[in-house]
């Protein structure tokens, strides 16, 4: 077989201690991800070791390469093989599922406000029952997806949530608790009225009776015909609308209660409400005209219509209507890529789109002749409803979805306050393949991806510039060394400055990254525990790297000799997180002594370029620690002019990301080595970015500058 004897060439190279540590690769990735997963890493492996027999693909470790597979029935067989190995992996363990946050949005004010489509389906009732089977729920389509082609992320499956019933009050509950840590503010409820007639009403009558389900809301009239087909078409109809005026009448009056609820979405102080198919009344025009009517007589001060961007409607005006809103993938031109898969299934005859492309661009789009609120997808996928011809979009991934979200939130910024708003397609559209929800294969990812972008385009802080702006006049560099504090959890900076920093002030002075949305209380803390600090606003991007980069330019402007970097470690993803920060601090700030100690060691070996923790100091040539991180090395090292460094990642770092250093040691990192931008925005990724690249190449930064790399344990 030829995996087997790639593997085997691949194994029977290199020294001992080198065989030793890819067995044990091989070994775990077998266990824990199966065939596909071993090869990949091999062929990257064997790849970087022997540059001239392969073409560079930065993909090519996260990435199962098929073509080296001849024939069908072996392909198959090896996907089969990793599906069932993949089976018996701790959910929580995969290398990408991203774990929950500590911390929370919750309270913070935020300058637009973003609403996910809610789908309120998800619990039987009578007539799905009829049409569909008895006890028929979404999760019935969604369980039975099956994968189309190689990358096809089917089935998708809930995480925390479950498979829950929406009958049940309290799933709302823990949604609303879940979307409101994250920073999504509101849902939009899709409602479904047949001339009379209320279908999946339970879940929004449940939480209109609920006061106590705290989160905004507004409403999205679905009023397209339900088909067998579910497109909502003139052919197998189950349930069809019956457009009238006086059904425009009957359907406000049945909605009021939810327009007049106080956690209704208003703007200019007007009830939000969207009409999915405009183009499906009679005259939606007067539809409108009634509806604004209508509403007046009823004590509202009118409605703010909007549109659906979707089928052959795009523009708000024809309609009379305030503003237009995106749901894609409707109207999103994407492009088709369906040529360049690779089935599995022969009677596949849907059809594949490139997300990646998509994300780049469709958050840009604007319209300046009427108000189109941005909308933004996780990604696509609706094979669980049409088997065998879904549509689907391949690559759709939590960095990508970043990205399209900040382009959709710095367009919606040039909107006035009132209409800043930006919708997320969905929160639960497990059957679509669209959902912020956890699942067990991303976890949180795309719920950390939307809050992190949210920090970033804070334009109000709690803090006020102001206060920080005070602080860092009264400061003066008073010693000749300094520590550089990443402090991303408020509670564990402050911790950590009273445990450990504080004793240092008649050595050292401080400097402390901080995140946008920090609270003066925070600010204050640290203040009082260490008077000579100074404080640094940062993107919550590039970990605690990004941040350190532009601490180091600061510190180089203040003329220090000796810098301590660390920051607020938690590592949630690992069970040992706590343990090991308390251990790194502890062998670089623990007394008084320590930190002479090392400070006098700097001064009396001019070599020594950076002093690690114990047990710290990391052979990067192994390759469970850089196979992951190769794309970024590779640039890194041929930036840094050490490109051979690439044919066995001969070198060493302190893993941790928390060590002292000489600061001319590490002038490199800001001497135009890395560039801000090229950090990509957080999503949760727990290995293979560009941060996780610079804390490798730390060792190799000194040592083409001259410098040493010493554990504190031999000072």
């Amino acid at each position: 077989m030829k995996i087997y004897r790639f593997a085997k060439k691949m194994l029977s190279s290199g020294d001992r201690d080198l065989l030793k540590y890819r067995i044990k690769l091989v070994s775990r990735l077998y266990k824990e991800e199966g065939i596909k997963a071993v090869y990949s890493r091999l062929h990257s492996a064997y790849k970087n070791n022997n540059p001239g027999n392969y073409a560079h693909n930065p993909a090519s470790t996260d990435t199962f390469n098929e073509t080296s597979i001849n024939d069908r029935s072996s392909l198959i067989e090896a996907w089969l093989k990793t599906d069932f190995k993949k089976a018996t992996l701790k959910v929580n363990e995969q290398s990408h599922y991203v774990p929950k946050a500590l911390d929370s949005l919750e309270h913070v004010e935020l300058p637009v406000k973003v609403i996910a489509y809610y789908l309120p389906q998800f619990h039987p009732f009578k007539e799905n029952n009829e049409w569909w089977g008895e006890g028929f729920t979404e999760w019935t389509n969604v369980t039975k997806a099956r994968p189309q082609y190689l990358g096809h992320q089917q089935p998708r499956l809930p995480g925390e949530l479950g498979f829950y019933d929406l009958r049940l009050p309290q799933v709302m509950r823990q949604q609303i608790d879940l979307a409101k840590q994250y920073g999504v503010n509101g849902f939009c409820f899709h409602h479904y009225w047949f001339g009379g007639k209320r279908l999946m009403e339970t879940p929004v009558q449940n939480f209109l009776k609920d006061k106590t389900l705290d989160i905004d809301f507004c409403l999205c009239w679905a009023n397209e015909n339900w088909t067998r087909r579910w497109d909502g078409l003139e052919n197998d109809v189950l349930i069809s609308q019956k457009h009238s005026p006086e059904d425009d009448i009957a359907f406000l009056d049945d909605i009021m209660p939810a327009l007049k609820d106080e956690r209704y979405i208003r703007v200019d102080g007007k009830p939000l409400l969207i009409l999915y198919r405009a183009s499906s009344l009679p005259d939606a025009k007067e539809t409108g005209k009634r509806w604004r009517e209508h509403a007046v007589k009823n004590g509202l001060p009118g409605l703010y219509l909007v549109v659906v961007n979707a089928f052959d409607v795009s523009s708000p005006k024809p309609f009379d209507f305030d503003a237009i809103v995106e749901f894609p993938p409707h109207q999103v031109g994407a492009k088709d890529i369906t040529d360049s898969i690779t089935p599995l299934n022969k009677g596949f005859t849907g059809r594949v789109y490139d997300y990646e492309e998509l994300a780049l661009r469709a958050g840009n789009i604007d319209n300046e002749n009427f108000t189109c609120f941005k909308a933004v997808m996780p990604s696509w996928d609706n094979e669980a409803r049409k088997p065998t011809q879904g549509f689907s979009f391949y690559n759709a991934k939590p960095e990508l979805y970043a990205r399209w979200l900040d382009s959709a939130i710095k367009t919606t910024m040039k909107r006035k306050p009132e209409e800043r708003l930006v919708f997320i397609n969905a929160w639960n559209e497990w059957a679509e393949g669209a959902h912020l929800e956890p699942d067990r294969h991303n976890g949180y990812a795309y719920l950390h991806a939307t809050a992190n972008i949210l920090r970033n385009s804070l334009s109000k802080y709690d803090c006020d510039n102001k206060v920080i702006s005070e602080v860092n006049q009264a400061f003066s560099p008073c010693h000749s060394a300094a520590v550089i504090l990443h402090a991303y959890y408020e509670d564990l900076a402050c911790e950590l400055v009273e445990k450990y920093i504080k004793q240092h002030q008649d050595k050292l002075d401080l400097i402390v990254t901080i995140r946008s949305d920090v609270k003066i209380a925070t600010l204050e803390k640290i203040k009082s525990n260490f008077s000579n600090v100074f404080f640094i606003l940062v993107e919550n991007r590039g970990r605690d790297i990004r941040p350190f980069i532009q601490a180091l330019k600061v510190a180089q402007g203040f003329g220090y000799k000796f810098i301590c970097k660390v920051h607020t470690k938690k590592s949630p993803h690992r069970v040992d997180g706590q343990r090991w920060r308390e251990s790194l601090f502890d062998d670089l700030l623990s007394s008084q002594q320590k930190v002479s100690a090392i400070l006098a060691k700097f001064e009396s070996d001019k070599e020594l370029g950076i002093i690690a923790p114990a047990n710290s100091i990391t052979d990067l040539s192994v390759p469970e620690i850089n196979l992951g991180n190769r794309f970024w090395l590779d640039k890194l090292f041929a930036r840094l002019g050490s490109p051979e460094l690439s044919n066995g990642y001969n070198t060493h770092f302190p893993a941790g990301s928390m060590f002292w250093f000489r600061l001319s040691a590490l002038e490199s990192l800001t001497n135009k080595l890395i560039e801000e931008d090229e950090f990509e925005l957080e999503a949760g990724q727990l290995d293979g970015t560009l941060a996780h690249a610079v804390e490798r190449i730390v060792g190799s930064v000194i040592f083409k500058e001259g410098y040493t790399l010493k554990d504190v344990q031999s000072l």
